[in-house]
């Protein structure tokens, strides 16, 4: 899959000197469709300055998530912006159906991997594809795998490359993960979210057990 954003450079002619490279061409809905994907970013970045010229394509989530879109190619990926969506007259909505979609499928070929047993338990994806946080979103996906962890489901996207699901049967341990996840998420370059999350009647909602998080949540 792609690399990310961020770390890309522009490309650049060879041998052109100061000559500068030719603007690229919008590609047409259908050229891009299976290379769609969603990125989750934190809702701060639909507040306008940070975005610049690009104008990006974002949706709220939950709590202080969003999630953006992005053209994923073999180098690289490139996030969808307004001007692409009014070229495909597409809504937002409908291109995240179809992003989703596509994640849906990518993300069966990268199962979690299971770290510690019983009541410490964890569910881990780290596929470094800059996709492991947009899991969250494919709610069938985390039901299947609740199953596996001990009393209700806790998940967590602190960063960009981690989502973590466990259980919440051991207070202690859930404190110990709530600390850990905080952690990951002040410090990595690409931060998505603190708020830990849980499953109620195949839904996802925010985890606010504040008695047993304590401090970690206030």
């Amino acid at each position: 899959m792609g690399r990310i954003h961020q770390e890309m450079t522009s490309a650049q002619g060879v041998g052109l000197g100061r000559r500068r490279p030719r603007p690229r061409r919008l590609p047409l809905l259908a050229e891009v469709e299976e290379q769609l994907l969603p990125q989750l970013v934190p809702a701060a970045l639909m507040e306008g300055s940070a975005l610049g010229a690009r104008d990006l394509v974002a949706i709220r989530h939950l709590g202080d998530i969003a999630v953006a879109f992005v053209i994923d190619e073999p180098d690289r990926y490139t996030y969808v912006h307004r001007g692409l969506i009014r070229k495909w007259k597409i809504a937002d909505t409908d291109l995240l159906g179809v992003a989703l979609r596509n994640l849906s499928l990518y993300s069966q070929l990268n199962p979690p991997s299971r770290i510690g047993r019983g009541k410490r338990l964890n569910l881990v994806w780290e596929a470094y594809d800059g996709y492991d946080a947009s899991r969250l979103l494919l709610t069938r996906q985390l039901c299947e795998a609740a199953v596996h962890v001990q009393g209700n489901p806790i998940i967590a996207v602190p960063h960009r490359d981690y989502m973590v699901m466990f259980g919440d049967r051991d207070p202690a341990f859930v404190e110990e993960m709530a600390e850990r996840i905080f952690e990951e998420y002040s410090y990595h370059r690409y931060p998505i979210s603190g708020q830990l999350y849980t499953l109620s009647h195949g839904a996802l909602t925010p985890y606010s057990d504040r008695e047993r998080l304590g401090r970690v949540l206030n």
